[in-house]
């Protein structure tokens, strides 16, 4: 599993305020009279990047999650490795060498 490439996701958003710039200099000054299918259009350029940030953003908070958590693992077992362990698997070999 890859992580979402940030360049690819901003270049994406970019066309996508391309699109709605493009429709609204359209809306202001319409070569035809379709100004309903301009807002449709409009409409959903403008949902689909609001839905494409708003999943990017709940990814980047779930990244950061990860990123504890792993900080807490990481943490855990190097105290459970180094202050359990060790200590217990010392006394075990020495137990082990006196038989």
């Amino acid at each position: 599993m890859q992580g979402i490439n940030r360049s690819q996701h901003e270049h994406l958003k970019s066309q996508l305020i391309k699109l709605e710039e493009n429709l609204k200099v359209e809306q202001a000054c319409p070569m035809n009279g379709n100004d309903v299918e301009l807002l449709n259009e409009l409409e959903n350029i403008r949902s689909k990047r609001l839905q494409l940030q708003a999943l990017h953003i709940e990814y980047l908070k779930k990244l950061a999650d990860i990123e504890l958590h792993i900080a807490n693992y990481k943490s855990f077992y190097n105290n459970v490795s180094i202050n359990f362990v060790s200590g217990r698997i010392r006394k075990l070999n020495k137990v082990e060498r006196e038989r």
